[in-house]
Order: structure tokens, then C-alpha cells, then sequence
């Protein structure tokens, strides 16, 4: 009896390993969430956090952007007109502006400071390009992140220090000590001041980019420089050639006036020959002879 105990004992053992065996095959066969059918691994998560994160940086970042264009135009008066039009329409505004008419000797021309947003930059430029024939076109940009970053930093950083000493004053007693808080908050509010000013600055140079326009009458746009070592050879030669005849012609202007000074102070000498020469010799004064004692 105690041999069938332990038989049947030994079967229920064997059933319930066999449903445990089961189980754990059946959990380890079905799948995790995942993308596509398949399971995503920790470092896909982690790297997909990431490129998220490494969007959201780029698109704090604080860029200046400059350039310049210079354009051959028939009417730079007109064209300075048109291209005034043309950044107003883009949301811009002209900083400097300046026109020079045609002479004889110079030909007419426009030099203009546009601002425009940093995201109308392009078509502003595409625009402005309709205006006349292209020259030249230069354009950079200039990350200043860190230096954004750094100074609103600092400036938080100001900020506490000028609230915290106007704690003090504020239940200070003593006037020796309400004095010295002064200074200290007027210093530290100045430098406050200063930092914020900085940081405007470069907001307001990433938000609107700048853009130096040259406009330039139509066959009179200035030569470039020279661009190897003959090319400023020839320059430098032109250059002293120009410089001698510039001497040559000072000479020339100044050799009348010189003659006319020669002439008077040979006049002026043999005037004071002749004076010197009238004027009477003093007759020496007779020595009288020793007495004898």
C-alpha cells in the first residue's frame, strides 16, 4: 500500500513538472512590444531618446549670419529704391543707406545695410539678385550657442546676487552697513545691466541677419585686387610710378613760390650788407701815458 502511496506521489510530482515546463516555454515564447514584429532593445530606445534630444538642440541654436552682394545695376538710385521695397516686403529694415550720384570722373552708385529675419534670408536674396547682373555674393554664419548660453547664465547668476543684497538692505539697521550695501548693488546692477545688453545684442543679431549691399552702375564695378604674386607686382609699380608723379607735380606747384622766396631773401641779405657797411667805425679812445712818480 505504501509502495502504491508513493507511486502515485510520484506521478503528481511528474505532472506538475510537466505543467511547469510547459508554462515557462509558452511565456518565453511570446514577444515583448515592439516595432515591426520585433523586440526593441534597450540601446534602440536609448539611441532613439537621443536623436530626439539632438533635435531639440540644433533647434535652440543661436546663429548670426552676415553677408554681402554686390550688384551692376543701370539705375542704382532706382535699384536702391526697389531693394528697399523688396526687404520691407520680407519683414526687414534698412540700417544704413547711401547714394552717389554720377560725375565725370566717379560713376553713380548705392551702398545699403539691410535686416532681414534669419529665416528670409534666402528669398530676400533671391530677389534682390532680380535687381541687375550678380557680381559678387558672400554669405557666413556664425554660431554663438555657448555664448548665449553662457551669458544667461551669468546674468541669472547677477540676478541673485542683486536680489539677495537688496534683502540685506532692506532689514539692514545700520547706516554704515546701508552704505556699503549701496555701492555693492549699484556695481552689481550696473554689471547686471551690461550683461543684458550683450545679450540682446546677439538676440537681435541672430533674429535679423545682416546683409551689406553694393549697388554699382553698370560697367563701373571696382576691379578686384591683385591675386598672385606678378598681379601685386604691377600694382606696387603702378602704385610708385603714381606716387612719383604725384611728387613731381607738388614740385612743380611749389617751384614758383620758391623762386619768389629766393628773390626776397637775397634782397633781404644785400640790404643788410649795405646797412653794415655805412654804419661808422668806432674810433678807439687813446690810452694816456703812465705818470711818472
Amino acid at each position: 500500500m505504501s509502495v502504491m502511496k508513493r507511486f502515485a506521489l510520484t506521478a503528481v510530482a511528474s505532472a506538475a513538472a510537466l505543467l511547469l515546463l510547459a508554462g515557462c516555454s509558452s511565456s518565453s515564447g511570446t514577444s515583448s512590444p515592439s516595432e515591426g514584429g520585433r523586440p526593441v532593445s534597450p540601446q534602440q530606445d536609448k539611441s532613439a531618446s537621443g536623436t530626439a534630444e539632438d533635435g531639440s538642440v540644433q533647434a535652440d541654436a543661436q546663429v548670426i549670419t552676415t553677408g554681402w552682394v554686390s550688384i551692376s545695376v543701370s539705375d542704382p538710385a532706382a535699384a536702391s529704391a526697389d531693394a528697399a521695397e523688396v526687404v520691407e516686403t520680407h519683414g526687414g529694415h534698412i540700417d544704413n543707406r547711401s547714394e552717389q550720384a554720377g560725375t565725370g570722373s566717379q560713376s553713380a552708385s548705392a551702398q545699403l545695410t539691410i535686416r532681414v529675419p534669419e529665416d528670409q534670408v534666402t528669398q530676400t536674396l533671391d530677389e534682390l539678385k532680380k535687381l541687375g547682373t550678380v557680381e559678387s555674393v558672400s554669405i557666413s554664419s556664425t554660431d554663438v550657442t555657448s555664448q548665449t548660453t553662457d551669458l544667461d547664465a551669468r546674468i541669472t547668476a547677477m540676478q541673485g546676487s542683486v536680489d539677495r543684497l537688496l534683502d540685506l538692505m532692506a532689514a539692514a539697521t545700520d547706516i554704515d552697513d546701508l552704505i556699503t550695501l549701496e555701492t555693492a548693488i549699484s556695481t552689481r546692477q550696473a554689471d547686471l545691466d551690461s550683461l543684458k545688453a550683450q545679450r540682446d545684442l546677439l538676440a537681435d543679431q541672430v533674429a535679423y541677419s545682416t546683409i551689406d549691399l553694393q549697388l554699382y552702375e553698370s560697367g563701373a564695378v571696382p576691379a578686384g585686387g591683385p591675386k598672385d604674386f606678378w598681379g601685386g607686382l604691377v600694382v606696387g609699380w603702378n602704385s610708385l610710378l603714381a606716387a612719383l608723379g604725384g611728387g613731381l607735380v607738388a614740385i612743380g606747384v611749389a617751384l614758383p613760390w620758391l623762386l619768389v622766396l629766393a628773390v626776397l631773401a637775397a634782397i633781404t641779405v644785400i640790404i643788410v650788407r649795405v646797412a653794415s657797411r655805412r654804419a661808422p667805425t668806432p674810433t678807439p679812445t687813446p690810452t694816456p701815458p703812465p705818470s711818472a712818480d
